[in-house]
């Protein structure tokens, strides 16, 4: 099992950033949920290719990431590129961070758990796809959770 600093680095240096994120997300009541991080280590990413889209899944234990990436524009000039989330206490999160080691983060609205490449902002969109293609440590903070993942290697392939 490796051992990883991320997670101090997680708890005393992003933890203002995952307040303010939590803060922003908010809750169904209104308040930001109070639970405990979760580190999720030792996992891979698995790629198969869907409808000819490139498809990357990180699955840890209660919480799931799906990138779909469409570099070539299978499907015409739109990229139908997709961010899906599931996290341990808020299954389709409404409002995400994803945040690296470095201090990068990128922020997406959700619908039903899913960042579509065509709503999002562009430049959250690449500072996402460069976090997980360059990190092999980063966080996803939702209102009701905060999941350090710890991956084996980083994505590769090209999705933009």
């Amino acid at each position: 099992m490796r051992h990883s600093s991320f997670g101090a680095f997680f708890l005393f240096s992003l933890t203002p950033l995952v307040a303010q994120a939590q803060q922003e997300t908010g809750t169904q009541e209104g308040t930001a949920a109070d639970s405990a991080p979760v580190v999720i280590s030792d996992v891979t990413w698995s790629h198969s290719l869907q409808r000819g889209l490139p498809v990357n899944d990180l699955e840890g234990p209660g919480a799931t990431l799906q990138l779909v990436c469409d570099p070539d524009r299978v499907f015409g000039p739109q990229p139908n590129g997709s961010f899906a989330v599931s996290l341990p206490q808020e299954r389709a999160p409404a409002r995400i961070v994803v945040l690296a080691q470095t201090g990068e983060q990128a922020a997406f609205e959700l619908e039903d758990g899913r960042a579509l490449q065509t709503k999002a902002d562009p430049e959250a969109w690449a500072t996402l796809v460069a976090i997980l293609g360059s990190s092999t440590e980063f966080a996803v903070v939702s209102a009701h959770d905060a999941v350090t993942w710890n991956v084996g290697d980083v994505l590769a392939g090209p999705c933009d």
